[in-house]
């Protein structure tokens, strides 16, 4: 590649992340595992919720739906059976808080519009699920970050941590490299080298839409083009694409830097399409090991 990085020296990505982490939206750690298969198990049992009668005795959560009579001059609070969902504010925010702590069988009363509501409690129930199975994964038709059919709950697990893990270390990357980019701008970039970007990137295009919606980008477009960017044909977006391909030589060099790697072979963006991307997951390895060193 032609376009050089103009600035001599190392730059120091955990200066950069220590104030990102003075932020106070910032992101100053990973999920741990139990978050993970926490996420991992609604995500399976999403579809299996049912409502299930609480064991005796048991007292009434937020949350929960509950079966009420209801006595009172009000109309609305006059049923012999009415059913009230536990903090949701639907029915009436007094009476649902309430009814909160109470048992199937125990009364309450409250006033509302200044009339008293007697409340008994005729039936509680709350949301259950079952215990995952590979079953319910397969069921899912999920594919993993490869492109692979998760069949079991182990492999839906490591989908979602992998998942989750690249979401975090994509918005602190995020904003660490926006940063960045400001405090080391490149000015000047060889057109020679925004040329060859074109060419990779019109080849990865026709080759991708070939095979996954069978579209010839020789011959036609994808309706979303025309329809949201105005472009009519492969030549014309990748004319439009200038600004970005000098976007994508800027975070490469930034990359590299930071990485100690050099811009030759395969981590010279100009070798091959993907190079940004696998620079990109080079970046989420580094921050992920300093994430998991200082927090």
């Amino acid at each position: 590649m032609n376009t050089k990085f103009p600035y001599e020296g190392t730059i120091n990505l955990e200066a950069y992340l220590d104030a990102y982490w003075q932020r106070k939206d910032a992101i100053r750690a990973l999920p741990t595992e139990e978050e993970l298969k926490e996420i991992a198990r609604k995500g399976l049992v999403k579809n299996q919720l049912v409502l299930a009668e609480v064991p005796a005795g048991e007292t009434a959560q937020r949350g929960d739906t509950v079966a009420l009579k209801t006595v009172s001059e009000l109309p609305k609070f006059h049923k012999e059976r009415v059913t009230v969902s536990i903090g949701r504010g639907l029915y009436d925010r007094t009476l649902e808080a309430a009814i909160e702590g109470l048992k199937a069988g125990e009364s309450c009363e409250v006033l509302i519009k200044e009339k008293p509501v007697t409340a008994t409690v005729l039936e509680i129930r709350r949301k259950s699920a079952p215990e995952p199975t590979d079953e319910m994964a397969a069921a899912l038709q999920q594919k993993d970050m490869r492109g692979n059919l998760i069949q079991t709950v182990a492999e839906y697990e490591a989908y979602v941590k992998e998942q989750k893990i690249n979401e975090t270390l994509a918005t602190i990357n995020y904003y660490v490299v926006e940063a960045i980019m400001k405090d080391y701008p490149v000015t000047e970039y060889e057109e020679e080298d925004i040329r060859i970007l074109g060419e990779l990137e019109e080849k990865a295009f026709i080759q991708i839409f070939q095979e996954q919606e069978g579209i010839d980008l020789h011959r036609q477009v994808p309706q979303s083009w025309e329809e949201d960017m105005g472009i009519h044909s492969l030549e014309e977006f990748i004319t439009k694409r200038h600004d970005w391909y000098q976007i994508k030589i800027h975070q490469c060099l930034l990359y590299l830097n930071i990485l100690n790697l050099p811009c030759e072979g395969k981590t010279d963006p100009l070798d091959h399409y993907e190079v940004l991307s696998e620079l990109t997951e080079q970046m989420f390895n580094k921050i992920e090991t300093i994430l998991r060193r200082n927090h």
